[in-house]
């Protein structure tokens, strides 16, 4: 007879993208303390980004009256590295696609990193960056933490 898991008992595929997640993180703080700038796409993104710790500025791409060329335009100049962390849904993706495409156009190569590395981590768990927030706190109760 098989016994049955204890709900105490952790994964390790669990605590081992807990691990890689915390070190995403971290270097995304890191990355914010330089001065990169972060671009999101709306108000609540930008609040989980704040509450999991990251200091300085995140720009939401949506939140605005501005057009959406106009806002990115403001960005081309700019020596700050561009982070682009849009939600990791289809709709998502398209936008990091634009705001990476017209960017790169204008000469300015933001990082997709982040996007990329915590879309292959997380996605089927967390469909955009406001969820990130929850989504650790669980992880870390599931976790024993």
């Amino acid at each position: 007879m098989l016994k049955k898991r204890s709900r105490r008992s952790v994964s390790p595929s669990l605590t081992e993208k807990n691990e890689k997640l915390s070190l995403l993180l971290e270097k995304l703080v890191e990355k914010s303390v330089q001065g990169a700038i972060i671009i999101v796409e709306g108000m609540r993104d930008a609040e989980a980004l704040r509450n999991i710790g990251v200091p300085g500025k995140v720009s939401c791409i949506k939140a605005r009256r501005t057009p959406f060329y106009d806002v990115l335009n403001d960005y081309v100049n700019l020596k700050e590295e561009l982070i682009v962390l849009t939600d990791f849904d289809r709709r998502g993706s398209q936008l990091a696609g634009k705001i990476s495409r017209y960017l790169e156009q204008h000469g300015k190569h933001p990082n997709l990193e982040f996007w990329m590395k915590l879309n292959s981590l997380i996605s089927n768990d967390v469909k955009d960056v406001e969820g990130l927030a929850s989504y650790l706190e669980n992880v870390k109760k599931r976790s024993g933490r």
